[in-house]
């Protein structure tokens, strides 16, 4: 009686077992392909349908569409069938695009898109008319607002606006509360400057536009910070210098607010690096280290580096020995 037990039961395993491979593999194949987009549309929401504005600045907004990972935007003018001018042919991972533009005619078209699969494009119109320069606004350009920079200086640009002569530019420390004493002001003709730093703090900055009869209005304001101070270097509190432990074993340091990343350096006995793996890049103060032969020395250390990528020293230097 017992063999035959044994050999029904076999069978049934070998079902289970199939059945347990298969459903795996399913739900890794569901994993790996992605869902196609060929039939999605997207909804475009600004400029409205056959839209009409006075405004030069354009802001090009549309939903986001589920399972697209980029959208391809184009404007031309006067339309795609009779293209004078191509405006922007742009791969963007968000749902905006901003521009400033001439008064015109444009059409503007946008598709989605993934590793696999695309939209058709969905395509609109619209006007802009010529208004006064004292009702529009300059779209700033670079660098991103709270930019941290390591370096002594900064070059700022904004895109040209129609019927604009040159631009002014005001940089300071203190948000423009008193324009009668600002950090600096100059009026540039073309459409960037680069502004010399002269201390270690935050500034803002600010630019509009100028012909011989008006001006525009102010762009928004931008911070950037200025530090070329590196950052104190980590301390390492785990393991004890000199230890014997078991693998997987934990490397711990002390962390800071104003760090952004920290360089992870282990080396083989010989003060070799350990592998190609090394130095390995980490956002947070510790490391599972799990290699090495049993009795083998490992010696580490660590630097940190801050948003504006200043690189502290090293640490101190410690080891510890490969129990099992």
């Amino acid at each position: 009686m017992g063999m035959i037990v044994k050999r029904n039961l076999m069978p049934v395993f070998c079902r289970l077992f199939i059945v347990s491979l298969a459903a795996c593999t399913v739900a890794a194949c569901s994993d790996f392909f992605e869902e196609s987009i060929a039939d999605g549309e997207l909804e475009l929401l600004s400029p409205g349908r056959e839209a009409e504005t006075n405004v030069y600045l354009i802001n090009f907004m549309w939903e986001p569409l589920d399972h697209a990972l980029q959208y391809r935007l184009q404007l031309a003018s006067p339309s795609f069938d009779s293209v004078a001018l191509f405006h922007a042919d742009t791969t963007l991972d968000k749902t905006l695009f901003s521009i400033s533009l001439q008064p015109g005619e444009y059409q503007w078209r946008v598709k989605a898109l993934n590793g696999s699969s695309s939209t058709v494009y969905t395509t609109r119109s619209f006007i802009i008319h010529e208004a006064a320069l004292s009702t529009q606004t300059v779209l700033q350009v670079a660098p991103p607002n709270n930019f941290i920079t390591d370096q002594d200086e900064v070059e700022v640009s904004w895109q040209g606006i129609f019927s604009a002569k040159n631009y002014r530019l005001q940089v300071d420390t203190a948000g423009f509360a008193d324009e009668a004493d600002l950090l600096f002001e100059r009026v540039v003709d073309g459409e960037a400057f680069t502004f010399e730093i002269p201390d270690e703090q935050r500034y803002q900055w600010r630019v509009r536009a100028e012909n011989d009869t008006a001006q525009s209005r102010w762009s928004t304001v931008r911070n950037f910070l200025y530090d070329e101070t590196p950052p104190s270097a980590p301390a390492l509190t785990a393991p004890a210098n000199g230890t014997q432990v078991n693998r997987p074993v934990t490397l711990r340091w002390s962390g800071s607010e104003d760090v952004a990343a920290y360089q992870l350096y282990v080396y083989k006995s010989d003060s070799t690096l350990f592998n190609d793996q090394f130095p390995l890049r980490l956002e947070n103060p510790s490391h599972v280290f799990d290699a090495g032969a049993r009795g083998e020395r490992i010696l580490w250390r660590v630097r940190a580096m801050d948003r504006a990528g200043n690189e502290s020293g090293y640490s101190t230097w410690r080891s510890f020995i490969i129990r099992n």
